[in-house]
């Protein structure tokens, strides 16, 4: 592949997936920060914060198998601008919420929207790039989506002395339907083939060992864990009448 033509690749293609998994990671963590403001303006307990933040990991994890089916039917680019718009939207809603019941359908769009940020990102790369390249781009990927935790501290922190949460998340909604947009508009259609496991069975075992081996397992083991343990605090505390 010639230097004039990845660059193009990579700005047309893995950049556009990439800021779409940063923002995912951004919404993920930036509840822990916010906590204290949303805590004082809405009045949630720490019960209702619990479950305001677990609400994203249990709709991001229980959407992977149906995320994978519809990236092998439609495609990463259709299947991820849909996805971040619907997330815009949740950003949108969260941040015009007042209440426990409308904050917690935001969270759970935003949680829906963001399902497919790695993996759209992951299968774009395989169609997209040539095969000695996927490992190297599948981890510059994970890591610029991780820099939205970092970015979700110490910055986020400065910028609510400056502004509202309200207000961050309207940013946030408008970040993310851009993103959306530029997903669609930007990223070039190339048709999806389904996988005969028969007739390739090379194809078979890569796609076995990605499954086994690759970040979206890790992923979803430590959402699995970390989603059960805010559950069961915000059920204790209930009980407690916290």
């Amino acid at each position: 592949m010639q230097i004039s033509t990845a660059w193009r690749r990579i700005a047309r293609v893995f950049l556009p997936f990439a800021a779409g998994y940063y923002l995912s990671y951004l919404f993920r963590t930036i509840n822990a920060v916010i906590a204290s403001h949303l805590s004082s303006d809405t009045g949630l307990g720490t019960a209702d914060l619990g479950l305001l933040t677990s609400i994203y990991f249990l709709v991001l994890a229980a959407a992977q198998i149906p995320v994978g089916i519809l990236l092998d039917h439609f495609g990463p680019r259709r299947v991820q601008s849909v996805l971040l718009l619907l997330a815009a939207v949740g950003g949108g809603l969260f941040a015009v919420s007042t209440g426990f019941l409308s904050l917690l359908i935001a969270r759970a769009m935003i949680g829906l929207g963001v399902a497919a940020a790695l993996t759209a990102g992951l299968k774009s790369i395989i169609l997209w790039f040539p095969r000695e390249q996927v490992a190297l781009l599948n981890g510059y990927m994970i890591m610029l989506g991780s820099l939205g935790a970092v970015t979700a501290t110490a910055p986020v922190e400065h910028l609510l002395t400056s502004m509202g949460w309200r207000q961050l998340f309207e940013i946030l909604a408008v970040a993310t339907g851009t993103t959306a947009i530029l997903i669609y508009l930007v990223v070039p259609e190339r048709s999806v083939r389904p996988i005969n496991s028969f007739r390739h069975p090379e194809l078979r075992f890569q796609r076995s060992a990605l499954l086994a081996n690759g970040p979206v397992v890790g992923d979803l083991h430590w959402i699995g864990l970390v989603s059960a343990g805010i559950v069961g605090i915000a059920m204790a505390d209930r009980r407690r009448g916290v």
